[in-house]
């Protein structure tokens, strides 16, 4: 079977149309639906196959949900994801990150501490094969969790790996050091330098 070329452009464009004109019509209601289509099949401008191509469409956007979950699966397939679900699985043997009720114990959270938490950036996470693990150095005694806290909120809505990159990582602006051997230190300002400039990036 061949298959119709489409330029990226140009399927951004119909799936931006198809949202657009989607959320219009999900902001009725069955019955106003109903009512309007039954008018408009009763005017002779009305095509008389109105009701066949609204059948043709719902199929059309089946098939395109179908499409999009083999995307999906597609991109969980990807070597590069597996790589980094395999880099996240060795972080989680180390002891380097926890799951979320092992986390929450350590800090002694509730569930609900733990969300207000995420919701207001002081703690994050990372995400592999659908579950959330935290970075263990929050629970580390030998940091001050007020200042990690600080530094996660100042990293803003980057993503969680973004994040634990940006605490891991050697950075020359420190010497060489990683953000959490300079905090170690009591070295909090020069790291709160380093992340406003790691987000600017």
């Amino acid at each position: 079977m061949k298959h119709p070329k489409i330029s990226a452009e140009a399927l951004t464009s119909h799936f931006v149309r198809l949202a657009r004109n989607a959320h219009r019509i999900g902001k009725c209601s069955s019955d106003d639906i109903v009512r309007l289509l039954s008018s408009a099949l009763k005017e002779r401008a009305a095509p008389e196959s109105l009701l066949r191509r609204i059948e043709a469409l719902t199929r059309d956007i089946e098939h395109v949900r179908r499409l999009l979950d083999v995307t999906k699966l597609i991109t969980e397939a990807d070597p590069r994801s597996r790589k980094a679900d395999q880099h996240v699985q060795r972080l989680l043997q180390d002891k380097t990150l926890f799951e979320p009720g092992a986390f929450a114990d350590r800090l002694g959270w509730t569930r609900q501490a733990l969300s207000k938490a995420l919701t207001a950036r002081r703690v994050f996470f990372v995400e592999s094969r659908g579950t959330r693990y935290y970075p263990a150095f929050f629970a580390d005694p030998r940091y001050e969790r007020r200042h990690l806290e600080a530094i996660s909120r100042l990293l803003g809505d980057l993503p969680g790996s973004a994040k634990l990159q940006f605490f891991m990582a050697p950075k020359a602006s420190l010497g060489g050091a990683t953000p959490l051997d300079a905090l170690l230190r009591g070295r909090y300002a020069v790291v709160r330098e380093a992340a406003e400039a790691y987000v600017k990036r």
